[in-house]
């Protein structure tokens, strides 16, 4: 079994997280295909610290920056076929609200959510959970 670190921004607005529906799924995540949304972020790379990997996977998919990252006290793991991940979440802010967000070819919308209104959407595994969980962070 391949296991992957994996760095997850729940990036907060207003009430409202930030969510991607993915069109290009990882061999691990087809079983929930096609067009699921989750929270922005990437596998962690070898020697590569979690929130420098997430602000460089946040600027790969999004074309955005993040700041003031706050590492969420909960580790979560999933297994997919023969995949496991092991997820770091971090609560975070973009660096300038006026920013442009640029999808890369991984997603083909994006949208900003409250909780319950992202309960009501096909979601990757944890995906309500982790928003949950970053919500109870208070800055």
């Amino acid at each position: 079994m391949r296991i992957q670190q994996v760095a997850i921004a729940a990036i907060k607005k207003d009430n409202k997280f930030l969510l991607t529906k993915r069109v290009k799924m990882d061999p691990e995540d087809v079983d929930y295909a096609p067009f699921v949304w989750h929270l922005p972020g990437g596998g962690i790379e070898k020697n590569e610290d979690a929130e420098i990997s997430l602000k460089r996977e946040i600027k790969e998919e999004l074309n955005i920056e993040i700041d003031s990252c706050i590492l969420v006290p909960k580790t979560f793991i999933d297994t997919r076929r023969d995949w496991q991940g092991v997820f770091t979440l971090f609560l975070c802010k973009l660096k300038d609200y006026n920013q442009e967000i640029i999808l890369n070819e991984e997603s083909e919308e994006y949208g900003w959510f409250t909780i319950e209104e992202a309960s009501k959407l096909k979601v990757l595994p944890h995906t309500i959970e982790m928003i949950k969980e970053a919500d109870k962070i208070k800055k």
